[in-house]
């Protein structure tokens, strides 16, 4: 399935070519805005100019990692408008397997190495790393995002299946979500209970990077992992209950 993605998206060289370089592009216009922001005042909401740029390139990770995988939402409503879901739901498959995973975006992989690559230098030539410990929990925190990330998804979807909507349920997510582009400690309380509640932003982006810099404590990662099992969990019985008001292409 990713393969015929990514003939799809290459089928025109220049154009996939010229949809890559657009994003590296995006990506290192907001880095050196950052910057130069950060060169003027040194510090924000406490963190040095080196740790918030860590958490733009950690909530560059998490984002690209989530687009990768769960792209199929965006096509998802095609789906069930045209009754073309009828014969997913015929296929030995998990019901909500093609809705997440049934689009690919080759392009995001192909930016997600170098990121990586990058990040890791970064982190290593500014001693941003608190411990080994720290890295170890990063990564698990990371997987924990990627839970996150799959219960929205599936509940956009849910909502589709419901309404045959889901645009704006997406885009709310983007806005949200590049929120985190900044270390959240920047928003006042009340959004910032929002962003842990409401669409989890904190435990999606600003737990991960803050466990690299060794600024958690146990408390908070055990939070952090209950939101993300209580998440898929509820997000799952509720995509089985709009399931069950699917009506089909027929009806």
């Amino acid at each position: 399935m990713a393969g015929i993605a990514a003939q799809s998206q290459l089928i025109t060289t220049k154009g996939g070519f010229l949809f890559l370089i657009g994003k590296i592009i995006r990506f290192f216009f907001f880095f050196i805005f950052l910057f130069s922001v950060l060169s003027g005042v040194g510090s924000l909401a406490g963190y040095s100019k080196e740790q918030v740029i860590l958490f733009y390139l950690v909530f560059n990770i998490v984002d690209i990692i989530i687009q990768f995988l769960f792209r199929g939402v965006y096509i998802f409503r095609f789906s069930v408008v045209s009754g073309n879901y009828d014969l997913d739901l015929l296929k030995p498959l998990p019901s909500f397997f093609r809705p997440l995973f049934g689009w690919t975006d080759i392009l995001d992989l192909i930016t997600l190495l170098p990121l990586l690559i990058f990040t890791i230098w970064y982190i290593f030539t500014h001693q941003l790393l608190a411990s080994s410990l720290s890295f170890a929990l990063f990564l698990l925190l990371l997987i924990n995002s990627t839970l996150v990330g799959f219960a929205f998804h599936l509940l956009v979807c849910s909502v589709c299946v419901l309404t045959t909507k889901i645009d704006h349920l997406v885009w709310i997510y983007r806005d949200l979500t590049g929120m985190a582009r900044f270390p959240t400690d920047i928003y006042g309380k009340g959004v910032r209970i929002a962003l842990t509640f409401v669409v989890p932003v904190i435990v999606l982006i600003t737990v991960p990077a803050k466990a690299l810099l060794g600024l958690l404590n146990p408390m908070a990662i055990i939070f952090s992992l209950l939101v993300g099992i209580l998440a898929s969990y509820f997000s799952l019985k509720f995509w089985f209950f709009s399931l069950k008001k699917y009506t089909s292409a027929s009806s």
